[in-house]
């Protein structure tokens, strides 16, 4: 079969990328089908339904279902919800909103049923709902041609999709720096490097000794001075005239000093 066999083969699946059929997705089964590899009836939520039709465009004979599954909705309970964001990392078609270590939630209309964050959720928060809706997403890609509203579902379900599988690819490429020229950098001189590093590291150890008798000497003073302020307050209040008015007017001077 040629290229437009395989576009009409996937139009037909409902593009959910549930991978209940056993291939990674949609378009992996239609391939499969074209190669004559893959039975009409693997795929679970388009069910009787779609394998019908595979079987009549492929002129096959019909087969029950393998597996059916009920149209439903992902539900996760925010109460119970850790932000992991594993959830999000495997929604093919980004229909679960939130942050790492923040609430998440699921955007009905968008979900397509597919099941797949419910395993990767370490903490079983969340849940699949039963639908009355006949297809999903509830969602419709509204500039196609298709009136039925299972084909709109579906290439509503593709284009999300295909759009978040561009952004993850163009966010796995590197970025280029503007400060780069297109010129070949030169290559460092190894020696140089090293003679670099040691000088630095000699330096570091001169200045070593010197630097831990400072710190030293503030962290002294520092204590020095709260001791002197706690000694002042207590004066101030439990000891003889002589002494209260000796500490009232260190505190007074220490204040004058804080403030200018």
């Amino acid at each position: 079969m040629n290229k437009i066999n395989l576009h009409t083969i996937n139009r037909l699946l409902p593009q959910t990328q549930c991978r209940e059929c056993g291939y990674d997705g949609c378009e992996p089964y239609a391939a499969a089908l074209v190669a004559g590899e893959a039975a009409v009836n693997l795929c679970a939520p388009g069910g009787e339904i779609v394998m019908r039709d595979l079987a009549a465009l492929l002129r096959r004979p019909p087969q029950a279902p393998a597996k059916t599954q009920t149209p439903a909705l992902a539900l996760i309970d925010e109460n119970v919800c850790i932000g992991c964001a594993a959830c999000i990392r495997v929604c093919p078609v980004d229909a679960i909103m939130g942050a790492t270590k923040q609430m998440h939630t699921v955007l009905a209309d968008e979900c397509t049923g597919c099941g797949l964050c419910v395993p990767s959720c370490p903490v079983d928060c969340i849940e699949m709902v039963g639908t009355e809706d006949a297809c999903l997403p509830r969602h419709r890609f509204l500039g196609t041609h298709e009136t039925e509203a299972r084909f709109q579902a579906a290439a509503h379900a593709q284009s999300r999709y295909q759009n978040r599988n561009a952004r993850r690819a163009a966010a796995k490429k590197p970025k280029p720096n503007p400060n780069q020229t297109s010129a070949t950098p030169a290559v460092p001189n190894a020696a140089a490097l090293i003679a670099q590093a040691m000088a630095r590291a000699q330096n570091q150890a001169a200045s070593a000794p010197a630097n831990r008798e400072q710190f030293r000497q503030r962290r002294l003073a520092e204590e020095r001075e709260k001791a002197a302020f706690r000694r002042a307050q207590r004066d101030v209040q439990y000891g003889n005239e002589q002494e209260k008015a000796a500490a009232l007017a260190w505190l007074r001077e220490r204040k004058s000093e804080t403030s200018s």
